[in-house]
Parts: C-alpha cells; structure tokens; sequence
C-alpha cells in the first residue's frame, strides 16, 4: 500500500470517493499487494466528472484488474447506461465478477474475460461508444488506441491511464516493451 503525501491525503479526503462497493475492491487490493496497479479514489472522482459532464451512457474499459475504476464508471452512469470491461488475467476476472455481483452498479457492467483486441473486435457492433478508458498492458496502448478511434462517437470521450508510461516517454530509454 502506497503512504499519500499530506497533500493527496487531504485531496482524497475532501474529494475521494467512501463507497462500501469500492472500500472493498480497495481491501481485496491491497490484500494481493495489487494496490498500485488501480486508479485512485480521485482518479476515480475524476472519471466520474467526465461521465456526468459529457453525459456519457455507453463505455468501454480495457483492463478491470478487480474493477475499482469499473465500479467508479458504473455508478456515474445514468440507469439505462452500460460498461463493457475486459481483463485478460482470468483470477483478476473473477474476483472482479464476484465484486460486482455484490454491488448495486454491477447489473450495469458486462465483465468480458480474454484478449482484448479480439473483443473489442467482436463488440464493434455495440459502438459507437461514448467513453472508452484505456488501462491495461502499456504496450498495447497505441492498438486500443486506433480501435477507439474508430468506434467512439463524435464528441466521445477517449482517456488513457498512465498515457506517459511513468516518465519513459521523455527519459532515458530503459529497454521498456514499446
């Protein structure tokens, strides 16, 4: 578990999110040490502002892990609103399945296990989309990329998590995949 400075502490705080859904995708992190791979509760506020702002209704995510941001998109759309999320890991699938059975968003979320390129693929015919949230294997950002390009509606959203792949697109090559 990552210690917040005094200022994200405060900001976490005052604009966080404290939902018992998300407290316990939060506690099934940080019980695997999987913490740092997830959004923030203000990265997930932040997702959520998108969603209400630009009146988003249909997203597509392509990494769940156990699905803390999943869950933060569900519950800012509206009731007739949908989230296809798709993780590749298998076990990561189903604690996030079992996550969202448990909450009241999950009945608005379509949890997709498998590669992520052939579903996108295969759930074109559902587009276009207004939002779609890019959070998996950097490697395969600039792929997920072109096929959002191609199916978000005009006006849609487009938002990349990690987008500057923690420095290594400006600093010394490091031998990172690309």
């Amino acid at each position: 578990m990552r210690i917040l400075t005094p200022a994200e502490k405060y900001i976490t705080e005052v604009f966080g999110i404290n939902d018992p859904d998300l407290i316990k995708v939060r506690q099934q992190l940080d019980q695997q040490e999987l913490s740092f791979m997830a959004i923030s509760p203000l990265e997930g506020r932040i997702l959520q502002f998108l969603i209400k702002a630009f009146q988003v209704r249909k997203v597509v995510e392509v990494g769940t892990l156990f699905g803390y941001s999943a869950l933060c998109i569900a519950k800012a759309l509206p009731l007739e609103g949908r989230l296809i999320t798709i993780e590749k890991n298998p076990a990561h699938h189903a604690i996030a399945q079992d996550l969202f059975r448990g909450s009241q968003a999950g009945h608005q979320i379509q949890a997709e296990n498998g590669e992520a390129l052939e579903i996108l693929k295969g759930i074109e015919p559902q587009g276009p989309f207004d939002m779609i949230f890019i959070d998996a294997n950097k490697a395969g950002y600039v792929k997920y990329l072109d096929w959002a390009e191609r199916n978000i509606r005009r006006g849609g959203l487009i938002v990349g998590d990690n987008t500057f792949l923690f420095g290594a697109l400006w600093g010394p090559s490091d031998d990172r995949e690309a």
